[in-house]
């Protein structure tokens, strides 16, 4: 072989490598491309799925505010409503010197309409009470329910005279009775004021 035809082989070769370089940066360049906008694709996505996340989250939050002022509402309906109640016990005062056994005989007369008073609030507003209320206010009513049959049974389904003082288990139902609203009362004044009158641990969760 002379030396022209080794000139021809040799450029035959650059050819060939020129061409190989220039193909394989071709097709460098379009892997390289396909692999940017497959990964702008995977981030579009995942910025449209964590938009979505947070517009959901969103919803459930404006949702949640939107029921506990509802809720709220209907509890301090409920906290006034029940004050009146407490209030009503205590008879307006109808002479002078008045003392506890006279304020005893005038709520044991009216235990039937303080029993169909609390009846008539749990039916209303139960759903917005926590169990603590709720129990304390069944047993208010229970003993209210006692309290008729036994005034009935003291009086004769009469009324207590003047000077007329209940008998003792009377009293006793009176006391206790009392105290269990003002227990009530009480405990719906301090779910109020905490927020937590329905959203309480012993309440179901919104």
């Amino acid at each position: 072989m002379d030396w022209n035809e080794v000139l021809k082989v040799v450029g035959t070769l650059g050819g060939i490598a020129t061409v190989s370089a220039g193909v394989a940066a071709f097709v460098g360049n379009l892997i390289s491309s396909r692999t940017i906008e497959s990964h702008k694709a995977k981030l579009v996505l995942q910025l449209e799925t964590h938009k979505s996340e947070l517009n959901s989250v969103a919803d459930r939050q404006r949702l949640l505010l939107k029921r506990q002022e509802l809720m709220f509402e209907r509890e301090y309906i409920a906290a006034s409503e029940f004050y009146k109640i407490f209030s009503d016990l205590m008879p307006d005062p109808w002479a002078p010197d008045l003392d506890w056994s006279d304020a005893q005989a005038r709520i044991a007369e009216n235990f039937h309409k303080h029993e169909a008073a609390l009846k008539a609030f749990l039916i209303s507003h139960s759903a917005s009470l926590s169990q603590t209320v709720r129990h304390t206010v069944e047993r208010a009513k229970q003993v209210a329910n006692d309290g008729m049959f036994e005034v009935s049974y003291d009086t004769g389904g009469e009324n207590y005279g003047t000077n007329q003082t209940p008998h003792e288990n009377v009293r006793k139902l009176v006391d206790n009775f009392y105290e269990l609203v003002k227990e009530a009362n009480t405990q719906i004044r301090s779910d109020l004021e905490s927020g937590s009158f329905s959203r309480s641990k012993d309440t179901a969760s919104i």
